[in-house]
């Protein structure tokens, strides 16, 4: 798993350091939450249990989201 974080983080790190219009950023934030979403089982509602299971999870998810320019 850290492996798989470390490269989801990477890739955040290369979206957000992009030359690209926001649009282009926020599809590319958009995609990444969805293949973290899937690859983690991310529940569509605030789950607590959840987010204590898996807080680097959702750290990042949490990042990703708030990188959106939304």
């Amino acid at each position: 798993m850290v492996g798989e974080m470390l490269q989801y983080t990477n890739r955040l790190k290369e979206i957000v350091g992009c030359n690209c219009p926001d649009q282009v950023k926020n599809v590319r934030l958009a995609n990444l939450m969805t293949d973290l979403e899937s690859a983690y089982g991310i529940p569509a509602t605030r789950d607590e249990q959840f987010e204590k299971q898996k807080p680097f999870v959702m750290q990042l998810y949490r990042a990703v989201s708030e990188a959106r320019s939304i």
